[in-house]
């Protein structure tokens, strides 16, 4: 009894602790500025169209973001006469 009594008062817990993160995560969200709200909403409309997880849309948008700073480099290196692309 003492056992099944010692994991009711732990689980208690800890779906006290969800609820207050849970909370805190919603006040979090109703604090974004207008901004944020727009850049949130249009991710998530980029999600639903496009049929792939979120980790794999999410590694995609590394992939590109790294290309880009690739490119970035190579125009900064070129530009200052160090390297010749062609």
């Amino acid at each position: 009894m003492k056992n099944t009594a010692k994991k009711e008062k732990e689980l208690e817990a800890r779906e006290r602790a969800l609820r207050e993160r849970e909370q805190a995560l919603e006040k979090r969200e109703r604090e974004l500025g207008p901004f944020s709200q727009a850049l949130k909403i249009k991710k998530e409309e980029w999600y639903d169209k496009v049929k792939l997880t979120v980790r794999q849309m999410d590694v995609i948008i590394w992939i590109a973001g790294g290309l880009l700073a690739v490119v970035i480099v190579l125009i900064a290196l070129e530009a200052a006469g160090i390297f010749k692309l062609f």
